[in-house]
């Protein structure tokens, strides 16, 4: 009968198990113990999971306990022989969540990584220490007091030109024409043959009418004739244009610097706020080309816009600041991980206004125009927006109504806490990086200090002992 049983001392604890239990699972770290000839088996594990891996072998359902962090209980699973797949589904989800939330934050901490990664490579030449040192400037803005300065440098050019941007679009900055700009809109021949016609609709003050109707001795409306100026045509600030130039030199250079610096093209091209970069330069250079071999472009309103318009592009450079901030690379992070969750959340916004913006409409089809307009008027109901331009008139329209705004609750209570989880999660985890890297910095700065401090002390010794002893050799 003592042959049949098997004591397993478990940190102290003896549990005293048949062999014809541990044999139904045979690959498992209790079940090759039906083949030994032992009695009793020691092992210094935690007894928690034991007891829930003993009860998978007398009852065949594997549940965890719930008071032990998930990581110790995979790693003790593991060690008695079983995996996430024999547990049961009311604890398998917990546990998958677990498998799934550490994938995710060895994938962020990869990605941090990587942004320090390049100052750790060994370079021989001075050629190549040289790009080193200029890619750790432009890309590690703290790493030395040069890459503080232009960091900061960096980002009023990148400022500036966004201010220039959205200031110049305000009728306060724009300026009417003058003569010499009439002259380089119209060309030197143009501008001579209709000389007096620019100048009387241009300048339309009482000296310029008399002194050109007298010596032409005509009127004014037989002088200008079919003749008129453009009116869609204006003078950008001088200022704003010198501030510009200044700025895509800034942007021209960093990007040719950055190009021949960079320790990888691939990875370089690979990157979208890069190609980003590249085509915001290219749009300001060919802006400036085209205004040269053509000046009239300067001045008004024509395909040149599509340029001017690709200058915005400009904006999306202050995500080049967010890099360096710890709370925006987690929140692009945090984007990226929690895709499926924010994808399932437009679908089921993508759903319900379709649904709700054609109930609406048929209800209320007085009111609503088609069902497009339906559908806007849903997504911004569900996203309590509440513009206001559409509303509904009749009491079922209005149910209607309420029953979107409470769908679109639902949807943004169900969706975004599982966002907001992912973000808390990876905001401490850089929290507690950074804190290390600072740590670590500390020590490395306190030990080469207190080095260098014996050091001093040591010579200070010697130069005594050698003042108190000179004739010892």
């Amino acid at each position: 009968m003592e042959d049949c049983i098997v004591t397993v001392n478990v940190s102290g604890r003896r549990f005293e198990i048949g062999r014809d239990v541990l044999s139904r699972f045979p690959d498992s770290t209790l079940g090759r113990l039906t083949s030994s000839t032992q009695t009793e088996v020691f092992y210094q594990r935690p007894t928690s999971v034991f007891k829930s891996v003993l009860g998978y072998h007398q009852t065949g359902h594997l549940h965890i306990p719930a008071s032990m962090c998930l990581g110790a209980v995979q790693e003790e699973l593991e060690y008695w022989g079983f995996g996430v797949d024999d547990v049961e589904p009311c604890c398998r989800r917990a546990l998958s969540g677990f498998h799934r939330q550490q994938h995710d934050v060895r994938e962020f901490e990869k990605e941090t990584r990587l942004l320090f990664t390049e100052s750790k490579r060994q370079v021989t030449s001075t050629f190549a220490k040289g790009r080193h040192c200029l890619w750790r400037i432009m890309n590690q803005p703290f790493s030395s007091n040069i890459a503080k300065v232009y960091f900061l440098i960096s980002c009023l050019v990148i400022v500036t030109s966004t201010l220039l941007i959205v200031l110049g679009t305000l009728p306060y900055f724009k300026g009417t024409l003058k003569k010499e700009h009439w002259k380089e809109y119209f060309g030197q021949e143009l501008y001579d043959q209709y000389y007096d016609e620019i100048r009387l609709a241009s300048e339309p003050d009482a000296a310029v009418l008399n002194e050109i109707t007298q010596r032409l001795n005509k009127t004014p409306g037989d002088i200008l004739g079919n003749f008129s100026l453009p009116t869609d045509v204006h003078v950008k600030n001088a200022n704003f244009g010198l501030a510009g130039f200044i700025c895509t030199a800034f942007f021209t250079l960093e990007l040719l610097f950055r190009l021949c610096s960079c320790p990888s093209l691939a990875r370089f091209f690979r990157s979208l706020m890069n190609i980003i970069d590249i085509l915001a330069v290219v749009a300001a250079l060919a802006k400036i080309v085209v205004e040269q071999v053509w000046a009239a472009e300067k001045f008004k309103h024509s395909y040149l816009d599509i340029l001017e318009g690709m200058l915005v592009l400009r904006v999306l450079r202050l995500f080049h600041l967010t890099k360096h901030i710890t709370g925006a690379r987690v929140l692009v992070y945090a984007f990226k991980s929690s895709f499926r969750e924010v994808g399932f959340m437009a679908l089921l916004v993508v759903i319900t206004s379709i649904v709700f913006g054609t109930v609406v409409y048929y209800v209320d089809s007085h009111r609503m125009q088609n069902i497009p307009e339906g559908c806007w008027w849903a997504v911004i109901t569900m996203t309590t927006v509440g513009y206001g331009d559409i509303t509904p008139s009749n009491a079922v329209s209005k149910c209607v109504g309420v029953l979107c705004a409470f769908m679109g609750i639902l949807v943004l209570a169900i969706t975004m806490p599982l966002f907001v989880n992912n973000f808390i999660t990876f905001y401490s985890i850089a929290n507690e990086t950074t804190g290390q890297k600072k740590a670590k910095n500390s020590e490395q700065q306190t030990t080469s200090s207190t080095v260098r401090a014996v050091r001093v002390a040591d010579q200070h010794q010697n130069e005594t002992d050698a003042g108190a002893y000179p004739n010892n050799r």
